[in-house]
């Protein structure tokens, strides 16, 4: 008999832990679950997940805890949008006859707080690190309380949001079926390439501050930054146009916007830079990175310090400024060599502790055993 899980996320664009939904979700065993999805809006996971025989997906604006929740205004708005997405989840797991209900963020709290009502299993997917020590605390509590399980996407992760006896670390993997890799190279300027939701935290102000340092002395080299903010946080991403404007580099240091093509991003890039101001969760692009032989730097906190091992299979550098990270992207410009060689320690690396199979086998127990 098969077994009804409910898949609640908090969006329905295509970054890292969007990607990591899908292609759980793909390569589940379908002869065991059935699954079903809601998300808050439509977007290009929609179209992704519908491709997916044996998957039902809806929309309903169910309350995701954003910024602009956190006034007192925001949060009586917050307060009334879980109400109503409580009963309709509540409804929902009844019509559809849910067995799981399977929350993929911590930021969504109606669909298990449903689940409990219902006296229906919850497994809660962490992946997010809250920053701030109350909204941590409060996130946490709620998520202990009404989940029967709890998954982490990092060490790091797990360690902010619940003890290790309730909770697992499975490290995130990708499907390396999807991934395009050209034979050449179609030019020989150097580009350096970060991907990732555009807000303050990412570390798009620091790549930039690196890239002008390197402008300075290599001007041929071309930076890219991909991805875009989340509705109502536009003016950061206009902040660092004029930013890139202001320090006239607008030729060298490009935005991108929200990319569909992936494959196309980093089959244009050289090394790939991962400059987070604030603990990584995970980072999913280092491993489509590596599985594409392209040298990675990151900056050494989170996730990232459970995936490269420092001056091996690629390097860890420091946060607060950015000369360290100007010293590395140097090295790598200047000795192909060197990139070709972290390149390939990166893909060994990804290839060797990354597997779906060993990650689809972990997640796959998990929900067999409630």
């Amino acid at each position: 008999m098969t077994k009804s899980i409910l898949f609640i996320h908090s969006s329905a664009e295509l970054y890292g832990s969007d990607r990591s939904l899908l292609n759980m979700i793909k390569h589940l065993d379908k002869s065991k679950y059935t699954c079903f999805v809601v998300l808050p809006t439509d977007g290009k996971l929609r179209e992704e997940l519908e491709k997916i025989d044996g998957c039902s997906v809806s929309i309903y604006s169910y309350a995701v805890l954003r910024r602009k929740n956190l006034s007192f205004l925001g949060m009586l708005d917050y307060l009334k949008q879980t109400i109503t997405s409580l009963y309709f989840f509540s409804k929902y797991i009844k019509q559809m006859k849910i067995d799981i209900v399977y929350t993929n963020t911590s930021v969504v709290f109606s669909g298990a707080i449903a689940a409990k009502l219902k006296r229906k299993k919850s497994v809660w997917h962490i992946r997010e690190i809250i920053s701030n020590s109350v909204e941590r605390k409060i996130i946490s509590t709620i998520v202990n309380l009404f989940s029967n399980k709890i998954i982490c996407n990092s060490s790091a992760t797990l360690k902010s949001i619940t003890n290790k006896e309730k909770g697992d670390v499975i490290h995130n993997v990708i499907d390396t079926d999807s991934i395009q890799i050209p034979s050449v190279k179609s030019e020989n300027q150097i580009t350096i390439g970060m991907a990732g939701r555009i807000n303050r935290w990412k570390g798009q102000k620091l790549f930039i501050d690196a890239a002008n340092h390197i402008l300075n002395d290599y001007p041929d080299v071309r930076f890219l930054i991909a991805g875009d903010a989340f509705s109502g946080e536009e003016y950061i991403k206009t902040e660092l146009i004029e930013y890139v404007k202001k320090i006239n580099r607008t030729e060298q240091i490009l935005f991108l916007g929200l990319i569909d093509d992936m494959n196309e991003f980093y089959n244009s890039i050289d090394i790939f830079v991962l400059p987070s101001i604030k603990p990584e969760p995970f980072g999913l692009v280092i491993l489509e990175a590596m599985a594409r032989k392209i040298p990675v730097i990151a900056t050494k906190h989170g996730g990232p310090l459970e995936i490269i091992q420092d001056n091996k299979n690629g390097f860890l550098v420091d946060y607060k400024d950015s000369d360290e990270l100007v010293t590395r992207m140097s090295d790598l410009i200047i000795d192909e060599t060197k990139r070709k060689f972290i390149g390939e320690q990166g893909y060994l690396n990804q290839q060797a502790k990354f597997s779906l199979s060993h990650y689809m086998e972990c997640l796959e127990k998990v929900l067999d055993e409630l």
